[in-house]
């Protein structure tokens, strides 16, 4: 009986294991396939484009004070109105520069008719040469006291030199002034600057070339509407039609390395457009053509961080290149550039048409078996 049910224990555990190595055989003949994301190299005309921060600032900007003391009885203005050449901006109390302005003037007509008169008696030997010098220096002293008036009631208005936009308003009415103390701040309305950062290489490859020429230079806004389309929106155009994007004109650049950097400052002139409102202190791009410059070698692409692989023993940077008909991946050298916003330049070692893995490079390996990553709408 015991030899009996031995046996069936025997066979019962038989089949188990039996049954467990058909499973973990099953397991392990199915080969894993990493899906990956890939990139296309493709012909795309902003790999030269360099984009640069930039900032806007005021082309044409003067502070205004009064040159003398006194007290303000008219200040109309609002921060952001536009005012003509010549408005009357700011005005002091002229009571006592015109009073002394009619002193002067009677000053001077009573040294004038003096000295009419003494240089027709010195004319007939009537009077000594000293006398008629005096007269003739009290007239012209008399006429530096007239002028001097003329000055002190001009300084007490505030006019304006350009025609521009009241940037800032920094007292009220009714105030004590003290001479040159900032009354307002008035900006141009014809031309702004955009200013930029420029790296030294750029600069040192300018040698007689001109800025406009070598890099068709233009700056970008960031409007809502070109926001809406960098972000995959498609809204309806104005009626304007007005691109965000706007040329520019070189000005000038710093011959002084900005402090913290090898990077020198260059500005640009732009005319505003009517359909947008730039105003001194926004943000925007500043785009330079690279392809237009013979002596600078263009990348090929601009990929991530994520697709490069940097080898210890060779000290190279790689990618990994998909082969559709393989469906297998393959290595490739590549000689990188300059690095972008975006990711950074690829200056050699790949074609229009390549497709390389854009994620997660370090964890591929040699002759792995992917798929690409296919993306559906909505996820």
């Amino acid at each position: 009986m015991k030899l009996a049910q031995l046996s069936l224990i025997s066979i019962m555990l038989s089949t188990v294991l039996t049954g467990c190595g058909e499973a973990e055989s099953a397991m392990t003949q199915s080969p894993v396939i990493r899906p990956v994301k890939l990139m296309t190299i493709d012909d795309n005309v902003s790999h030269h484009l360099r984009v640069f921060p930039a900032k806007i600032v005021a082309s044409q900007q003067a502070d205004l004070a009064f040159r003398i003391n006194g007290e303000l009885i008219k200040l109309d203005l609002t921060e952001g109105q536009r005012v003509e050449k010549g408005t009357l901006l700011a005005q002091l109390d002229d009571r006592d520069a015109k009073n002394a302005l009619l002193n002067a003037e009677a000053n001077h007509d009573l040294a004038d008719v003096d000295f009419k008169r003494k240089k027709e008696v010195y004319n007939r030997k009537l009077i000594s040469k000293a006398e008629f010098d005096t007269a003739k220096a009290t007239l012209k002293s008399s006429k530096a006291a007239l002028y001097t008036a003329r000055d002190q009631l001009a300084y007490t208005r505030i006019e304006a030199p350009f025609s521009g936009t009241v940037a800032k308003v920094n007292l009220d009415n009714h105030q004590n002034v003290q001479a040159t103390q900032v009354v307002l701040t008035l900006q141009g309305n014809e031309q702004v600057d955009v200013s930029i950062q420029l790296p030294e290489s750029l600069l040192m490859s300018l040698k007689g070339i001109s800025f406009n020429d070598a890099f068709n230079p233009m700056v970008r806004f960031h409007t809502p509407q070109t926001l809406a389309l960098e972000n995959g929106f498609n809204p309806t155009m104005s009626s304007t039609g007005q691109s965000s994007i706007y040329p520019v004109k070189y000005k000038e650049h710093a011959s002084k390395v900005s402090p913290g950097s090898q990077t020198y400052e260059v500005v640009f002139t732009l005319t505003p457009p009517k359909d947008l409102n730039i105003l001194p202190g926004m943000s925007a791009e500043l785009l330079l053509d690279m392809a237009s410059m013979n002596n600078v070698k263009q990348p090929v692409a601009v990929l991530p961080m994520t697709a490069l692989v940097r080898t210890d023993n060779t000290n190279e940077t790689k990618v990994w290149r998909y082969d559709t008909e393989s469906q297998k991946l393959e290595p490739v050298s590549v000689t990188v550039g300059q690095i972008r916003s975006s990711g950074i330049e690829i200056i050699s070692g790949l074609n229009v048409g390549d497709q390389v893995v854009a994620v997660g490079a370090t964890a591929i390996k040699d002759n792995m078996e992917v798929k690409p990553l296919r993306w559906e709408r909505g996820v």
